[in-house]
């Protein structure tokens, strides 16, 4: 074998690759200028038994961690996945109130706190790819007091990246508040409808 034939075509694949991380690691909510990102990898490490694979996208209002702020805890998240997650009310209800649960565990451990209520959801499935509904929960991260949000879910499959995709928006102001038009001006970067 040849390694100077060889050696390019080692490169071409390693800079394949390192695009591939790199457009992995783009979040695939689009949003308005201030608001923040993040994407983290399941399984998630504060809810470990959600058994997917894929990434969760996280955009946060400019005002999230400002209590008195109308943005207060008010952001959009969606679960990039391989898995179909087979939605429903009750499957719903059991894997938010895991997540909370773990999350606000997790947030709370770093600061010494114990939190005091287990979280609570309820749902209601409006047709076949949405879902409304509320957790009752605690928030480790401003308050350090209980919060209730309200919770938009919609369902799809993203039949370009052959990943399943569920779509939360969340806010502790009912949904005819004004942030929640700020929430749908998020929407989702790849074309998949």
């Amino acid at each position: 074998m040849n390694i100077s034939k060889t050696i390019p075509f080692i490169i071409l694949a390693i800079l394949l690759t390192q695009c591939q991380t790199t457009k992995n690691n783009e979040n695939l909510l689009i949003a308005p200028d201030g608001w923040k990102s993040e994407i983290i990898a399941f399984p998630l490490s504060f809810a470990p038994d959600l058994q997917y694979t894929g990434n969760e996208h996280v955009r946060f209002t400019p005002e999230w961690a400002n209590k008195d702020s109308n943005d207060y805890f008010s952001y959009v998240f969606l679960w990039n996945i391989d898995q179909k997650p087979n939605l429903s009310a009750e499957k719903l209800e059991n894997e938010l109130e895991e997540y909370y649960d773990g999350l606000m565990q997790s947030v709370s451990k770093g600061q010494n706190i114990e939190v005091p209520i287990k979280s609570k959801a309820f749902f209601e499935q409006l047709n076949e790819s949405s879902f409304v509904g509320k957790v009752l929960t605690y928030d480790a991260f401003i308050t350090k007091d209980k919060v209730n949000l309200n919770i938009i879910v919609n369902y799809s499959f993203c039949e370009k990246s052959k990943k399943y995709q569920v779509l939360f928006k969340i806010s502790p102001q009912t949904p005819e508040h004004a942030v929640w038009k700020k929430l749908d001006k998020v929407s989702l970067l790849e074309n998949c409808r």
